[in-house]
């Protein structure tokens, strides 16, 4: 009998692709720098770092460093009018949620990204009333890999860790998940370099694409 009563999802590359947004804020500011501007899909195997792994990547294309607080700043403003004018559901995600809401299995978002961004984009993918719950980063003193914000999943959801899945492309997801006492699953259809062992990550499920869960669940 399945015991998955709840699934949570990473958002960047798991959820969502948010990677044309990041891509487009970074080049708008690189191009008023007449800077390089980075390669989109080159990109997204850094944004699970955040705004530090993206600049870290405009200043390795660049040949030098373009960090500064400044800079960051000014993405991160940037950013937050434009999150959602091309991000959209992973392909075969609106069907994976519609299937998991028919089996009465609740699902959420749990993510480093702050919750401005967060639910902005939440909002915009029209998954607010949807959505259980969405843990974002600034909620808690420690992201993942630490546990801190899966646990505190579990209390607002008032589950326990072992009927939850956690799903996400980074290993620090898995790490979190694990810890948590969670199933895990790695989203190979996210985030992921071709050169990054994922297996080595020993979560208990890999998921070529969302609707491979479905076949898990059945079997659970």
């Amino acid at each position: 009998m399945n015991d998955v009563k709840c699934v949570l999802f990473d958002l960047d590359g798991t959820l969502a692709d948010t990677s044309k947004d990041m891509c487009d804020c970074l080049n708008n500011i690189l191009e008023r720098r007449n800077l390089k501007k980075v390669d989109c899909l080159q990109l997204k195997f850094h944004i699970s770092r955040g705004v530090v792994g993206i600049i870290e990547h405009a200043s390795y294309v660049n040949g030098r460093s373009v960090d500064s607080s400044l800079m960051r700043s000014e993405f991160l403003e940037d950013y937050k009018k434009n999150c959602i004018t091309r991000t959209e559901l992973v392909s075969g995600m609106d069907f994976l949620l519609s299937e998991l809401e028919n089996m009465s299995i609740q699902w959420g978002v749990v993510t480093n990204k702050h919750y401005k961004f967060a639910s902005k984009i939440i909002e915009g993918l029209s998954m607010k009333n949807r959505s259980s719950c969405l843990i974002t980063g600034n909620m808690v003193n420690n992201p993942k890999p630490s546990p801190e914000m899966l646990l505190k999943a579990t209390d607002l959801l008032r589950l326990h860790a072992d009927n939850i899945m956690y799903i996400g492309d980074d290993e620090r997801d898995i790490i979190a998940g694990k810890s948590a006492g969670m199933k895990t699953a790695t989203a190979n259809f996210g985030f992921i370099k071709n050169d990054i062992n994922y297996t080595s990550w020993n979560s208990d499920y890999i998921l070529n694409k969302p609707q491979d869960l479905l076949d898990i669940l059945k079997k659970l």
